[in-house]
């Protein structure tokens, strides 16, 4: 596919984009831009169907795909009807593989959510080319929520506003007691890679916020493991979460992506708290993402605690539920973990990866937070840690003071799997997801090459309200529609992303 067809597909499936007759109320996807019915003097405004549930109406199991979707093996494929608006279109269903002699007619009339989705590329070296005609299942593992704007509240001080995980549907276990106290991983679906997650994860924190997504005015994508070398991650987020103002085909939004290895997101979390609080910023939201489909050698010791999945924040002065009160950052030039241009997996500096790096690093930034506030580890009520796996963070925190009841609600990484720049914002959520207002939260990055940060954290009365709008981090570990796959299938997904 050339790069206009590219761009132009993009306008209309990344949103599911289609057109309705303002006079008859006619819809037509793909959009057209005038009605069959009324002529050309009709006027046709936009509709999408991002955030809307429709059932699968027909369709057929196929199970020798073409070549740009052979890696699927199988899958259903067939139309999806919106009824409220009497629109059918062409659709994939996802996260599915269908069962040795299933019958089409068991799938009929179930009801299904929209997915953003990577479709295929062309090569190794062409487009990646996204859509959301990819539906998931509403009885699967994906609830339905709804997008509803509140009012915003008063001006306060800056601070987080809302938040969403997005954990993928399969698993894989690790053996016995786990590997360095990882029991069992998240897995990407062979559609799925950091794009994808990075804009699920931001229409979750969409929803959770309730704000209008034009007033969101920057992106910051914190990853490394983006499909691209060169070309924001970020910029497909924002034309399918429409950030931003629209202008044209465009938005009036900016942003980056960033790399600082295991803490690329939680860096930017300061530069968007100063900027929603900068007079001449004009905007009132800033969202940033961390999201990895984290990379590991086959093999490779890292390859059994490595997860997979996005966290997006949403920065504010309005409705906050957590202001940010203190920040410290530490780095030096300890190499430890690191991946050279053009190689595919990262590797280890040996001994670098402990002692001297992450401890060091993790131990200075937490205690210098401590004593520049002049709090103690008693005065906070959880500590998050960026998580390798579960053995780093807890002896870091126990060494800084800490009790195992202040960091166990926010390791999650025993049950996920480091999720590289979600790690440390996976576990900050899991605290959110049960935080009540007036308790403080300590979180510490850690990224390789070196660097921590720590910053303070008090939640407000604002969380409480907020609650019922998110699907919460325990939700999705304990969710009975998970599926286990083998280590062969593991690592074949992880080869297509």
């Amino acid at each position: 596919m050339s790069e206009p067809i590219a761009r132009r597909k993009s306008l209309v499936d990344y949103r599911i984009s289609a057109t309705r007759c303002e006079s008859c109320g006619k819809v037509y996807f793909p959009p057209k831009s005038f009605c069959d019915k009324e002529g050309r003097a009709s006027k046709m405004s936009q509709v999408d169907y991002f955030y809307k549930k429709g059932t699968f109406f027909t369709g057929s199991i196929i199970n020798s795909p073409t070549n740009k979707f052979e890696y699927l093996e199988s899958y259903l494929s067939g139309i999806i009807d919106f009824p409220e608006d009497n629109l059918k279109l062409p659709g994939r269903i996802t996260d599915y593989i269908p069962p040795s002699g299933a019958d089409i007619s068991e799938f009929i009339g179930r009801g299904v959510l929209p997915r953003f989705r990577r479709l295929y590329a062309d090569g190794e070296s062409g487009i990646v080319y996204y859509s959301s005609l990819n539906f998931s299942f509403e009885d699967d593992y994906y609830p339905f929520q709804e997008y509803m704007i509140e009012p915003s509240g008063e001006v306060a001080k800056p601070g987080i506003v809302g938040y969403g995980v997005y954990l993928p549907k399969f698993r894989i276990k690790n053996e016995g007691a786990g590997v360095l106290g990882v029991k069992e991983r998240t897995v990407s679906f062979a559609d799925e890679d950091t794009t994808t997650f990075a804009v699920e994860a931001g229409k979750r924190a969409l929803i959770h916020t309730a704000v209008e997504s034009r007033h969101v005015k920057k992106c910051f994508a914190g990853s490394e493991s983006a499909p691209y070398a060169v070309k924001p991650l970020m910029a497909t987020v924002s034309q399918a979460l429409e950030l931003g103002e629209k202008y044209e085909d465009g938005f009036f939004s900016g942003g980056i992506d960033s790399q600082f290895a295991c803490k690329a997101a939680t860096d930017l979390f300061i530069d968007a708290a100063a900027l929603v609080a900068y007079p001449a910023f004009g905007g009132e939201y800033v969202m940033v993402i961390g999201a990895d489909n984290s990379q590991a050698a086959p093999g490779d010791p890292l390859d059994y605690t490595v997860g997979a999945g996005g966290v997006a924040y949403l920065f504010g002065k309005r409705d906050v539920i957590a202001t940010l009160d203190y920040y410290v950052p530490y780095t030096s030039d300890t190499p430890d973990f690191y991946r050279r241009e053009g190689e595919k997996y990262p590797r280890h500096g040996g001994r670098f990866t402990g002692e001297p790096a992450y401890y060091k690093h993790v131990l200075t930034a937490m205690k210098t937070a401590l004593t520049e506030t002049k709090l103690t580890p008693k005065d906070i009520a959880y500590v998050v840690c960026h998580s390798p796996n579960a053995t780093f963070p807890q002896r870091a925190a126990l060494e800084a003071g800490f009790e195992r009841k202040q960091i166990e609600p926010g390791l999650v990484v025993a049950s996920i799997g480091n999720l590289y720049s979600g790690s440390s914002p996976a576990g900050l959520a899991a605290v959110l997801d049960i935080a009540k207002p007036g308790e403080r939260i300590l979180v510490t990055s850690y990224g390789s090459g070196s660097g921590s940060e720590s910053y303070l954290f008090t939640v407000t009365e604002q969380i409480t309200e907020k609650r019922k709008r998110s699907i919460s981090v325990k939700d999705q570990i304990e969710n009975s529609c998970r599926q286990y796959v083998d280590y062969n299938t593991y690592r074949k997904w992880k080869e297509l992303s």
